[in-house]
């Protein structure tokens, strides 16, 4: 089984989340802020990374440099944000980070999810 980590301080679109993701058979697993986020990276190793640009703690921007400094292979990342042009810049550096703009339709972000897992 696949894993997602989703880390997004909303507790609606971490629930929402949970709900799209685990009815297509991935394993989700949720952080509120960016310290959870990056515990909870090392301890799950997921296959994809969702993040919001803006959380409590650091946005999704300082998760993301933070797992990319423990990281062993790249995991891919997707930003789901109201803010895309703030993290834009990561998908010209890295080839395994993507953008969505919130609210992101949910077949989009599935066909996103599973493009970038590879499945």
């Amino acid at each position: 089984m696949k894993k997602i980590l989703a880390v997004e301080d909303d507790l609606s679109t971490q629930k929402y989340y949970r709900e799209l993701f685990s009815a297509e058979g991935y394993e989700v697993t949720l952080a509120g802020d960016a310290t959870g986020g990056v515990m909870q990276f090392r301890a799950v190793r997921p296959d994809l990374v969702i993040l919001d640009a803006e959380m409590p703690g650091g946005g999704g921007e300082r998760v993301f440099e933070m797992i990319r400094e423990i990281m062993e292979s790249g995991v891919p990342v997707l930003f789901v944000t109201g803010m895309p042009g703030r993290v834009e810049k990561f998908t010209e550096t890295y080839a395994n980070v993507g953008v969505l703009a919130k609210p992101a339709d949910s077949d989009v972000l599935l066909a996103r999810a599973a493009e970038m897992i590879g499945g």
